[in-house]
């Protein structure tokens, strides 16, 4: 009752506000238009259509304010996004839109919130982590997504889109250097081929070369990484009607990995060893990472006239090489040596309406293919008793196919009626074996399983623009994130898909000649069939469908150009989430001296990784003078509280997060500097606490970085 006040009365404040920003002076009106605020174009819809005219809450981040943020990669990301919760887990970025998300971190555990670029999926979590390079704009959409994108999605879809090349020449770069020994650089250039083929090449390269923090056992520096990434894209304008575009890239992270320690209080398996201390570990094996991912697309648009054609092909593969010391002691108890492997291959046809079309629908098909692979988990220390080390293989396979469509229906010249189906059917295949010191423990033979899913979900909307400028809608979504195996623990039973109701009533207003943007949306979740993930003693993984729960809050994005120089931003979430049904959740001790794993009635206990209020204000400020423009930009980034089990024992606490940066460029515009500090107050706040049999593990963020970074472009 609390958040339908919030909204009811944000929605008149809005209202209210659109009907006083008409009441001005033909002059006012004059000088006011080159202060509205510049128009966002987003394919929330799978088409370009501008933001404030899709009935669905999205909320979209240029370049320029990725660039002025300092948001440089995937984790960074929920500084711009309220009800965004991103959390790094292993060597994974899990993310949880509006307390829906899954922490799972195998291979095969498909995201709820699902990752796309350029309109290609990337199905492994382990494949999310990179530096966002060539980025146009990001897109996140709330709320399930079972209509129009590939995969469905419970929680929604985080949406990468690449800058097309240009016929043109440019070519821009920049280098950085900081504390901790980092250095960043970029590069991106572009120009034709012919008159019409464009190419472009974009890299961009990160290291710290000094560590964040020290382990005291292996006297080491820790939290040191060295990523490289390359993207590539050809445009080929075929004719008039038709255009080709070819993509390639190409990531590679190095790291030291999850430097995971004790959690303060906590003593560890071995019965003596303790919190070392902040960003300090105590381990007797050196955590490392190593993934490699690399991919490619090709998308065809053609417009036959009656219909606009579109085809798209996708491949991913993923390499992870990981070694973690699960018990973060400094005695051999659990050592885990992780080879990964994903590839998928996607497929997708769509028929869109053609420009003009009193009815906007479109009409599709989607065919998906995987492979997943454990080649293996090895297991060494105490762990593996009675071998020396024990190798968990395990693969999967994934096949779907799912066929949808959906079409805007206009009721009135002001209303539109949109409905929208997609019928998914999947087929799943799991084998594994296990291996102690060379001999066959479990073989193959016995662990081959497999299931199949067929599922329906569907979108209904109704919105009404009560203004050129004031859009409403309502709108009811059902999404299902997939299922699978266990693959690391064979023989053990699948899960099966999550399965997510939405209603939402949403406003998106323009204000005051569009100097004003304020969008708010209130929704209610009704989330069953949660795939919840567990680590036992010894270190094993396993996923089951546990419980049932809801979800109710608001979202809010906003932005005002206050003059000509200044931009002020931001957004706001408000979330309450309660497991509904949970009456056999796991409690994990602190510790393993405190007793084994039980379980628990959750029922009543809030979601994980859900917190009550987050949100984000950014301050851009552009100082015009006779040397150049002078630019100043900060954003405050806050999260409440979140638990990281159903048991609500352990959580992460909140925190508030200040990044900064002063820059100047050139009259030209060619030349630039930036002085730039992330983390600015050196706040000490978690990536990851996680509950395990071993012992609750956690480690820090990076603390307090700066740093200068030189810019140049030819145009």
């Amino acid at each position: 009752m609390k958040h339908k006040h919030i909204f009811v009365g944000c929605t008149a404040m809005a209202l209210c506000l659109a009907g006083g920003s008409h009441a001005q002076t033909a002059t006012e009106q004059s000088a006011s238009d080159s202060l509205a605020l510049t128009e966002i174009v987003v394919t929330a819809q799978r088409q370009s259509e501008s933001l404030q005219q899709v009935p669905i809450a999205v909320s979209a981040v240029t370049a320029e304010a990725l660039a002025a943020r300092g948001i440089a990669d995937s984790l960074s990301l929920e500084v711009a996004v309220p009800n965004l919760t991103l959390t790094q887990n292993g060597v994974s970025i899990t993310p949880f839109l509006r307390g829906v998300g899954s922490n799972q971190s195998n291979p095969n555990d498909e995201a709820s919130v699902a990752t796309y670029i350029d309109g290609i999926y990337i199905p492994s979590v382990t494949g999310n982590i990179f530096r966002y390079n060539n980025i146009e704009r990001i897109e996140v959409l709330k709320g399930p997504q079972g209509t129009l994108f590939g995969r469905n999605a419970t929680g929604g879809v985080i949406q990468i889109v690449t800058r097309d090349p240009e016929t043109e020449p440019l070519f821009q770069g920049d280098i950085g250097y900081g504390k901790y020994d980092t250095i960043e650089a970029s590069a991106y250039a572009t120009t034709g081929l012919g008159a019409n083929l464009a190419a472009d090449l974009s890299v961009v390269y990160a290291r710290n070369g000094d560590g964040y923090g020290h382990d005291i056992n292996r006297d080491a520096d820790i939290f040191k990484r060295n990523e490289l990434g390359l993207r590539s894209k050809i445009l080929w304008t075929a004719g008039e009607r038709t255009e080709i575009r070819l993509s390639a890239d190409y990531s590679r992270l190095k790291s030291t990995g999850t430097d995971y320690q004790l959690a303060e209080g906590v003593i560890g398996v071995d019965g003596v060893t303790s919190w070392p201390g902040k960003r300090k570990t105590n381990t007797d094996w050196k955590n490392t990472g190593d993934n490699e991912v690399y991919g490619g697309s090709l998308r065809i648009d053609h417009d036959f006239d009656f219909a606009r054609f579109v085809s798209l092909t996708g491949y991913r593969h993923v390499d992870g090489d990981f070694h973690l010391d699960q018990d973060a002691t400094p005695t051999p108890i659990v050592r885990a040596d992780i080879n990964q492997f994903a590839e998928s291959w996607s497929q997708e046809f769509q028929l869109l309406a053609p420009s003009g079309s009193a009815i906007d629908w479109l009409l599709g098909a989607y065919y998906f293919n995987a492979d997943y692979a454990y080649t293996p988990l090895r297991i060494e220390g105490f762990g593996a008793a009675p071998f020396t080390t024990l190798d968990l293989y395990g693969s999967q396979n994934t096949e779907s196919l799912s066929a949808y469509g959906q079409a805007t229906i206009p009721l009135t010249e002001s209303t539109g009626l949109t409905f929208g189906l997609r019928y998914t059917t999947e087929d799943q295949k799991t084998k594994g074996s296990i291996v102690g010191d060379g001999v066959v423990v479990l073989p193959e033979d016995l662990t081959r399983q497999k299931q199949n899913f067929k599922k329906l979900t569907w979108r209904v909307a109704l919105d009404h623009d009560f203004s050129d400028d004031i859009l409403g809608y309502l709108s009811y979504n059902r999404g299902i994130k997939s299922g699978g195996f266990n693959m690391i623990n064979a023989n053990t039973p699948g899960y099966n898909p999550e399965i997510l109701d939405a209603f939402e009533a949403g406003l998106k207003t323009q204000l005051f000649d569009r100097r004003v943007r304020f969008n708010i949306a209130a929704f209610f979740y009704k989330y069953k069939d949660i795939q919840v993930f567990n680590i036992t003693g010894g270190g094993a993984v396993l996923t089951t469908n546990a419980a049932k729960a809801e979800v109710k809050g608001i979202d809010i994005d906003a932005a005002w150009r206050v003059t000509n120089e200044l931009t002020l931003s931001g957004g706001l979430g408000v979330l309450d989430s309660e497991y509904t049904d949970f009456p056999d959740a796991t409690y994990t001790p602190p510790s393993p001296l405190d007793g084994p794993q039980t379980t628990i009635d959750a029922t009543g206990n809030d979601l994980i990784y859900a917190p009550k209020v987050s949100g984000n204000v950014a301050l851009d400020y552009a100082m015009p003078t006779d040397v150049g423009t002078f630019n100043l930009n900060g954003t405050l980034s806050f999260r409440d509280k979140v638990y990281v089990s159903a048991a609500n024992r352990l959580a992460i606490p909140g925190y508030t997060v200040v990044n900064a940066s002063l820059g100047w460029t050139s009259t030209s515009e060619k030349f630039g500097v930036k002085l730039w500090a992330r983390n600015l107050f050196d706040k000490d706040y978690y990536l990851n606490r996680t509950e395990q049999a071993l012992g609750d593990i956690q480690f820090l963020a990076p603390p307090r970085t700066f740093g200068v970074t030189f810019s140049v472009k030819t145009r």
